[in-house]
């Protein structure tokens, strides 16, 4: 009997089991080994799914089936054809509670073909996930553990080492995909799919130290920072995969500063500068504290001196490297502040401009056009009344053009959108070239 997407409650045998299913070899391997989906008629059901380029425009076929054998069978051909090439299959997601295990384990047949073995997490968007390669040899079952640390987050195929380390307690959906780049049929065979644990702290993902962040909360000393990290939505980009040196100031060295100042820097429209200003305590890799010049995520570089005492630019170093998952600390006595270089007046319009974009761009993705549409008007306005004294004579007579023509049409909101966001990318490709 075949199941494709649109009849995947039919049968118990698509499984998913979350409720922590024991193996039959007593309590003591049930803690090492979790069965999270065979496709027997005793599982909990839930839902798959199969999802192939068609969603780009491909046109590769894949599905899947229980077999007679108990078996999940995913087969089809995949095209290369409209820049396609993918066929995939996914659980719908689900509380999987692998947070215990260190592994994945799979027993399968193949074609001799390479697939991905995918999990994602409530945060994963439906184009990445985190991928670990998945071999195998035509006609042959294979028992095949993948430890959880060799999962790499992926987004459009393409691995992204910024991007979150996978957390086993996350995960969500289990999956499989085939984008080889090899045009023609396929069939891997799946008897079931476990977690299991090894006990080998060179595999198990859950014995890494925590992460900077983590750190930082549970040292207890790092409330404002911590506060402000929060606040500039720098959470996901430093608990990265890095690694990344962090330059922390601790809680006294954040009270050195006016309380006005820290009050001001927490305000949503203060982001931007408290962003410049975080940014500029991390330096992508693993520092250590000799004398050398370093350049920051900010892009300003700073000076670590170890003349006497080591110190980073004017701070003092209290302690340093502390160990994380995802990089190393050294706690400093005093907060970092970039130098701020005068802006141009010119430099302010392209400010205006980008927030313009910025603004504009979400709400017509989601279908306001007359809102963005609004947006790019006001900003254009408000550069023709405010700061037109530093427009040259043809970008004063291009801007006021925009707007005329704009204002006098009886285009649809989208056409108004795109003509004045054209006109804000050509005062700014101007305003950058002069």
């Amino acid at each position: 009997m075949k199941f494709t997407h649109s009849t995947l409650w039919g049968r118990a045998m698509l499984t998913l089991s979350i409720v922590g299913v024991l193996l039959s070899s007593g309590n003591a391997d049930a803690a090492q080994s979790k069965l999270m989906t065979d496709f027997t008629e005793k599982a909990t059901a839930l839902k798959w799914i199969s999802i192939n380029d068609s969603v780009m425009g491909g046109i590769s076929d894949g599905d899947f089936e229980v077999s007679e054998a108990d078996t999940l069978v995913f087969s089809g051909s995949l095209s290369l054809k409209n820049r396609g090439g993918f066929a995939s299959m996914r659980t719908q997601p689900a509380d999987l509670d692998i947070s215990n295990f260190d592994t994945i384990q799979m027993r399968v047949k193949g074609d001799g073909r390479s697939y991905k073995v995918h999990l994602r997490t409530a945060k994963t968007r439906s184009a990445s996930a985190y991928s670990a390669p998945l071999p195998t040899e035509d006609g042959v079952w294979q028992n095949i553990s993948i430890p959880l640390k060799a999962f790499k987050f992926t987004m459009f195929g393409r691995h992204i080492p910024t991007a979150r380390r996978l957390r086993p307690a996350d995960v969500v959906s289990v999956g499989v995909m085939l984008a080889d780049k090899q045009a023609g049929p396929f069939r891997l065979e799946i008897d079931w799919i476990r977690a299991t644990r090894t006990d080998d702290p060179q595999t198990d993902i859950n014995q890494n130290l925590p992460d900077i962040i983590e750190t930082a909360i549970a040292a207890g000393s790092f409330e404002t920072l911590v506060a402000a990290v929060k606040a500039a939505d720098l959470v996901d980009a430093i608990q990265a995969e890095g690694p990344f040196t962090v330059f922390a100031p601790n809680d006294e060295a954040f009270s050195k500063l006016p309380p006005e100042t820290i009050s001001m820097l927490l305000k949503p429209e203060n982001r931007d500068k408290l962003t410049a200003i975080l940014s500029y305590h991390v330096v992508p890799g693993i520092v250590r504290l000799n004398e050398q010049t370093l350049k920051t995520l900010n892009g300003t570089p700073l000076m670590i001196s170890s003349f006497g005492d080591v110190s980073i630019n004017e701070a003092s170093v209290i302690s340093a490297d502390i160990e994380a998952s995802n990089g190393i600390i050294h706690i400093i006595d005093t907060v970092l502040i970039p130098e701020q270089k005068e802006q141009s007046p010119r430099d302010g319009i392209r400010s205006v401009i980008a927030l313009a974009i910025e603004r504009g761009v979400p709400l017509f993705n989601m279908g306001q056009k007359s809102a963005c549409a609004a947006i790019y008007e006001v900003a254009l306005e408000s550069i023709e009344r405010g700061h037109s004294s530093a427009l040259k004579a043809g970008e004063k007579d291009k801007l006021r053009t925009a707007l005329s023509d704009v204002r006098n049409s009886r285009a649809h909101a989208n056409e108004q959108a795109w003509a004045l966001r054209h006109a804000l990318n050509a005062l700014d490709a101007s305003l950058a070239a002069n």
